[in-house]
């Protein structure tokens, strides 16, 4: 009998709303049913939210690390230990999800070196490979689509637009906080969830605003209690995927986003979301969804449509395919 392919998933594992982190997950379960996979996290305690997976603390000093098979770093953003020379896999990928081209390549030199192996790279998005001088595939975030449903928003009063993120300060627009005034003042629902401690201790004049610690609501149940889905990030932090507006589009929400993100390349303007350039631009579009209910369901059924068809079933056993080889590909 064949042993199953052996599968290591590295990331801190830290953050319960890190995209990183959820990347992982949803990796492992998609793999899991056919490969022996385990995630490996640094000695801190990961999350409480990734219960129900399989994970290793890594542990040089009780000798607690990834050893053969398929290597996998989700993310390039944290440090990898000495104990790669010890690993000895046979083929280690990396994903590249942050954009930083001075990390990827210290972890392509270190892989080179370590383990004899070119590094296979995958990316979260086109517009973050054409950065780099490196090949590699374009691989989506699989969103549980089984988890992340349309909800009847018939019959609703207002509009409650919802935003979900870490809670990092450069994950915030500085003039986002400023738009929510202005469209609560104008009956809007404003509802944020990953806000961070200055924006929940923030006063406003109306008690239609919702400033929520992240953690505080699981994803699903946020994202079904909305009517709009409102994303953007700091000009600080130029989001190169965006795995939220996925789970907003598959939860049949419009979305309402700026250009810059990856993820709003899946987005055609006005017929499956919005997108916007300025703050003004965005209060517009906001506007516009509060009084076009029939506008919100067109655009939220198309989103769910566009979900379905990026994370497809197609999609999905590609990704296995490319997981389960043994060696990398020639």
């Amino acid at each position: 009998m064949t042993a199953s392919p052996r599968i290591h998933l590295v990331n801190p594992m830290l953050n319960p709303s890190g995209g990183s982190e959820w990347r992982t997950v949803s990796l492992y379960r998609q793999l899991e049913p056919s490969a022996d996979v385990t995630v490996w996290h640094f000695r801190e305690a990961p999350s409480q939210a990734f219960a129900g997976v399989r994970m290793s603390g890594i542990d040089t000093r009780r000798l607690s690390f990834p050893r053969g098979g398929t290597l996998v770093f989700v993310g390039v953003y944290f440090n990898i230990g000495h104990w790669i020379r010890l690993a000895r896999p046979r083929r280690v990928i990396l994903t590249y999800n942050t954009p930083d081209a001075e990390r990827l390549a210290e972890r392509v030199d270190l892989i080179r070196k370590a383990c004899g192996l070119e590094p296979e790279i995958v990316f979260c998005s086109k517009e973050l490979a054409d950065q780099v001088p490196y090949r590699g595939i374009v691989e989506p975030s699989l969103v549980d689509l089984d988890a992340f449903v349309p909800r009847d928003r018939s019959g609703r009063d207002g509009l409650r637009v919802g935003r979900l993120s870490r809670d990092a300060p450069e994950k915030h627009h500085p003039e986002d906080m400023a738009l929510y005034a202005r469209l609560a003042e104008e009956g809007c629902e404003i509802d944020v969830l990953g806000a961070t401690i200055a924006m929940q201790e923030a006063s406003f004049d109306t008690g239609n605003v919702h400033m929520r610690a992240i953690g505080s609501v699981k994803a699903p149940e946020f994202l079904g209690n909305l009517d709009c889905f409102f994303y953007r990030t700091s000009p600080l932090w130029p989001e190169p995927w965006g795995r939220v507006i996925i789970e907003a589009m598959a939860s049949g929400l419009p979305v309402v986003t700026d250009r810059t993100s990856g993820a709003s390349s899946v987005i055609e303007n006005g017929l499956n979301g919005l997108l916007f350039d300025t703050t003004e631009e965005a209060y517009d579009l906001i506007m516009r969804l509060k009084a076009d209910a029939a506008l919100r369901q067109t655009l939220g059924e198309a989103a769910r449509q566009t979900a379905e068809s990026l994370l497809s079933d197609e999609v999905r056993a590609g990704v296995q395919a490319f997981y389960l080889q043994p060696t990398a590909p020639s």
